[in-house]
């Protein structure tokens, strides 16, 4: 028999990487964040000392921006750590082993204030099935997706699936999804129409955009699809800008992947290329004790060339 692949966006460690760093993990320094809630550049500069020497750091770190940043990609990978966090031993150093990893990429932001750097997303069972924490279906979107200068990165670590088997993560390719749509409704989004949740107690984000438009007319690189279909659930069925943007969402359903992340697994999406969202979680929610459910730890990320300004907004 054939052994199924290994899907590309998936991300396995190598042996040598898991097994040096797992040993390095001990001299590798709490995280320190500054006032602009990105970690601190000694922090960054402390982390990168450990892993410059390590086997294979190069190889990791090419092949994850390859993943996440070619414009021509799915703008997305799944980062395989679950050796890792057996091999680090304590919790603290396998999140901060992991931790430094990701800065390799981009550098962690706590955009909300309340929380920790790594917030983590339970199963509440008593909130709007919709949202992050609930059980239900979360469309697709990308996230503070009502900011000047929404993360470039986010990032979904999973401490422990559903014990259901459910809960599929969605990703799905924005840009395409956008250059399939007819030219009537590509104009109609990029008009500052639509409107989405509240905005406090928020850093590094830039400052509310309300009402904003779903395409800034910004490049890739620079710009984002500020798409959500949460937005759309109360919104007037007839109203041309909420039928241009209900065409979208069906793009990025007609276009979207869907996979279950393991213990140990990290989505991480390029939000100027990538909207992700989640199915259901299994039924019987109710019978699970809270402390079985599902529950991520979610970092959000700003890229390297980005962090020393945050670009000015024409609406």
């Amino acid at each position: 028999m054939t052994p199924l692949s290994v899907p590309e966006y998936r991300v396995a460690l190598p042996k040598e990487l898991v097994a040096e760093l797992a040993q390095r993990a001990a001299d590798l320094p709490e995280w320190r964040l500054g006032d602009d809630g990105l970690l601190s550049p000694e922090t960054a500069a402390r982390y990168h000392v450990v892993l410059a020497g390590l086997p294979r750091i190069g190889e990791f770190t090419a092949t994850c921006h390859r993943l996440l940043d070619a414009p021509e990609g799915e703008g997305f990978a799944v980062l395989e750590l679950a050796e890792l966090f057996d091999a680090a031993g304590p919790e603290e150093a396998g999140m901060r082993a992991v931790t430094a990893l990701v800065s390799l990429i981009a550098t962690p932001l706590r955009a909300f204030d309340r929380w920790p750097l790594w917030k983590p997303l339970g199963t509440n069972l008593t909130i709007d099935p919709m949202r992050a924490t609930g059980s239900g279906y979360n469309p697709m979107h990308i996230d503070v997706v009502n900011s000047t200068f929404p993360p470039d990165y986010s990032a979904l670590l999973c401490v422990r699936p559903d014990p259901r088997g459910q809960g599929h993560s969605l990703v799905s390719q924005v840009r395409r999804a956008v250059d399939r749509l007819g030219y009537s409704d590509a104009e109609l989004l990029t008009h500052p129409k639509y409107v989405d949740g509240a905005f406090f107690e928020l850093t590094g984000v830039g400052e509310e955009w309300k009402p904003f438009p779903i395409l800034d007319g910004q490049p890739p690189t620079e710009g984002f699809v500020r798409f959500t279909a949460k937005m759309l659930a109360d919104a007037d069925p007839a109203d041309p800008y909420i039928k241009a943007a209900r065409s979208l969402e069906r793009e990025l359903i007609t276009g979207q992947r869907r996979f279950l992340l393991g213990r140990g697994d990290m989505l991480i999406a390029n939000q100027h290329l990538c909207c992700h969202g989640r199915e259901p979680l299994g039924g019987g929610q109710e019978d699970v004790p809270e402390d079985e459910r599902r529950l991520l730890l979610q970092i959000f990320l700003r890229g390297q060339v980005r962090h020393t300004a945050e670009r000015e907004v024409v609406a």
